[in-house]
């Protein structure tokens, strides 16, 4: 039986770090990780003239072929996963196929905002964080990890990034499953992963009994 677990939340909110955690929890040979960013489409299918386009919005994504990828490997198949560059904002050739695992962990912002994916899934969690700690984590990985400016990242998260996260994000977590309290992640990363394995643990029993 496989089972999928959606993490989503606002830019970041911690979504890759809680994923990692708990890979590491459920065991590296049994889970795997998708990031909704590999999903996002090539720049050259939307861009209009010299403007730079929203990465926030569910446009901006490949929802069709995420579900799709979920669907193969929650039916045991391999399936090859796109990988994308944000160096250049486009999709990386990949030819190698990714084998299914028992647990198939996706983290995304727009993840509970697309009604057939988090129909899909198994278990939503939703990370709740507030601005100020979103903004100065995002300020401090475009400026180190994507080479941006202070000025441009400023900029992006005032007029695409907080704009979707109230309007798509933040009300998506009315659909999640489980809400993580930043506070809560932060201060007892154990707990939040016992409370994530309980309810994995509840679902896989049902299941197990129909």
């Amino acid at each position: 039986m496989t089972l999928i677990i959606a993490i989503s939340g606002g830019s970041c909110s911690g979504k890759t770090t809680l994923a990692k955690f708990l890979q590491k929890r459920l065991g590296r040979n049994r889970s795997m990780i998708i990031s909704q960013d590999d999903y996002y489409l090539d720049i050259r299918e939307r861009v209009k003239g010299n403007k730079i386009p929203n990465f926030d919005i569910p446009e901006a994504l490949d929802f069709n072929l995420l579900l799709e990828n979920l669907k193969c490997l929650k039916d045991k198949k391999s399936v090859i996963l796109p990988r994308y560059d944000f160096s250049m904002h486009q999709r990386i050739a990949n030819k190698i196929p990714t084998d299914p695992k028992d647990f198939i962990i996706v983290e995304g912002l727009l993840l509970l905002d697309n009604k057939e994916v988090r129909n899909f899934v198994d278990l939503s969690v939703y990370i709740s964080c507030p601005r100020d700690i979103r903004f100065e984590r995002r300020l401090d990985r475009d400026v180190t990890e994507r080479k941006r400016t202070k000025e441009f990242v400023i900029k992006q998260f005032s007029n695409d990034v907080e704009p979707a996260h109230v309007k798509y994000i933040l009300p998506s977590s009315a659909h999640a499953d489980l809400i993580i309290d930043q506070n809560d992640f932060i201060n007892s990363v154990d707990q939040v992963l016992d409370t994530i394995i309980d309810c994995l643990l509840t679902i896989d029993s049902k299941k197990l009994v129909c």
